[in-house]
């Protein structure tokens, strides 16, 4: 079988936009490798059960528990960190730390993930584009060493031979939005005069397209996991699970390598690895 490893700053990343794809590609027996750069000390902390204070100082360390506990859920337990600080939102306070992710030396940061790819030896890589897919500081830095540390492995023996960047589909979001409302679900964040087209990519400008259909109630169930940072009645938890499937069956990727042509379309991000061995074994 082949092996996936995905690379995200902070625990609960790896829900929106990959668990599904982890929990697809771990039902089908491949290896799927979780890094994250953080522990995520610098989120927010909700939990009613901790005290406030004292979690504080330990948060990093909660929150790395409740990863592994939300992988394993997923389908993995393989599960690293890189060591680095949360750096927090961009221009607070936390971003001066020594020890932040963004403040790291990028050639050491990437010399970390490659070992860990050593380890897992991955076909296939995922980790953001270019803007971190929101602009937080640790997802600019997650791709910066996710991208070094590719360009170095694939030139070893075991190297792996694509690299993919999750996104988000400009029509799918827009289905999926007015399917809440005839659930009568509103998405909090999501003003009445949204503008669809500024959200996301064109479906021509998506490389694949993975059906996560049969795993997406999985999502909540992973997200729910994740207690310090996420309310329990925060709104993708209430989500029916039909609604799940059906408007939130879909996971989205661009692939940056091998370069993509725009309007091609994969269904598995796998594709084309096995000829390749073929080819290299014959």
């Amino acid at each position: 079988m082949s092996s996936l490893l995905i690379v995200h700053a902070h625990p609960d990343d790896e829900v929106f936009g990959t668990g599904g794809t982890i929990a697809r590609y771990a039902r089908d027996g491949h290896r799927v490798t979780v890094v994250y750069g953080t522990s995520g000390e610098a989120g927010e902390l909700y939990h009613p059960d901790y005290d406030e204070e004292e979690a504080r100082h330990r948060l990093g360390e909660i929150r790395q528990a409740e990863a592994r506990e939300a992988c394993a859920l997923l389908g993995t337990r393989d599960v690293y960190f890189l060591g680095y600080r949360d750096s927090g939102m961009r221009d607070t306070e936390e971003n001066k730390h020594a020890d932040a992710f963004m403040n790291a030396d990028l050639d050491e940061a990437a010399g970390r993930l490659i070992e860990i790819m050593r380890e897992a030896r991955p076909d296939v890589v995922i980790s953001y584009d270019e803007s971190g897919g929101y602009g937080h500081p640790d997802h600019v830095m997650t791709h910066q060493v996710t991208v070094a540390a590719f360009e170095r492995a694939r030139k070893e023996a075991w190297g792996p031979q694509k690299l993919y960047y999750s996104t988000r589909s400009r029509e799918d979001f827009r289905r999926y939005a007015q399917a809440a409302a005839q659930f009568g679900l509103k998405i909090p964040w999501l003003p009445d005069d949204f503008n669809f087209d500024d959200y996301g990519l064109p479906d021509e400008d998506i490389t694949a397209k993975i059906d996560i259909s049969d795993v997406a109630p999985l999502k909540k169930q992973a997200l729910a996991i994740h207690r310090s940072q996420i309310k329990a009645d925060f709104f993708y938890l209430s989500v029916p699970d039909e609604a799940m499937r059906q408007y939130q069956g879909t996971e989205f990727f661009v692939r940056a390598h091998p370069p993509h042509v725009r309007g091609e379309h994969e269904d598995d991000l796998f594709a084309g690895i096995t000829e390749k061995e073929a080819a290299a074994t014959a």
